[in-house]
C-alpha cells in the first residue's frame, strides 16, 4: 500500500496498529519526500511516546496512586451528598409552616391570635387594681 493512501486512511481512522507502526517507521527515516515532511513531527512524537510507554507501562501511575484517587473520589462524593442533605434539611426547616410566635397557657402551645387576645383580656380583668393600690405598693405608704 502507498504511504499517501496509508496517511489518508490514518486521518480517517481506518488504519490498523501494524499500519500505524509502518507509518512511524517510514517517517523516522531520513529520506522522506519534501511534500510529506509536514507529517514527520507528528509521527516522530508518536514514536517517542511509544518508546517512553515501553519503559513505563503504567506511565507513572502505580496501583497505589490509582487506589488513592478512587478513595478520594468516593469520599468527595460522600461529602457532597452529606452537604446536600444538610442544605435540603435547612431549606425544609425554613419553609415549614411552623409559626414564629406562640404563647404557652397552662402548659399548652397556642398560635391563634384571637384566642390569645381573649385569654389576655380575661387575665387583665382578674388583675385589675386601683391607682391608689399601685401608688401604695410603689411608694410604701
Amino acid at each position: 500500500m502507498n504511504i499517501e493512501e496509508l496517511l489518508n486512511n490514518y486521518f480517517e481512522g481506518e488504519t490498523t496498529c501494524e499500519e500505524e507502526r509502518e507509518l512511524r517507521r517510514y517517517f523516522s527515516r531520513d529520506d522522506v519526500p519534501e511534500h510529506l515532511q509536514a507529517y514527520r513531527p507528528i509521527f516522530a512524537y508518536f514514536e517517542e511516546e511509544a518508546k517512553r510507554n515501553k519503559k513505563t507501562p503504567t506511565a507513572g501511575r502505580s496501583r497505589k496512586n490509582v487506589f488513592r484517587r478512587h478513595i478520594i473520589y468516593a469520599l468527595s462524593g460522600i461529602a457532597a451528598g452529606i452537604l446536600l442533605a444538610i442544605g435540603i434539611a435547612g431549606l425544609y426547616k425554613q419553609a415549614s409552616a411552623a409559626p414564629d410566635n406562640y404563647v404557652i397557657i397552662d402548659g399548652k402551645k397556642y398560635t391563634d391570635a384571637g384566642l390569645i387576645h381573649e385569654q389576655a383580656q380575661a387575665a387583665f380583668q382578674n388583675v385589675s387594681v386601683s391607682k391608689d393600690e399601685v401608688f401604695a405598693t410603689l411608694f410604701n405608704e
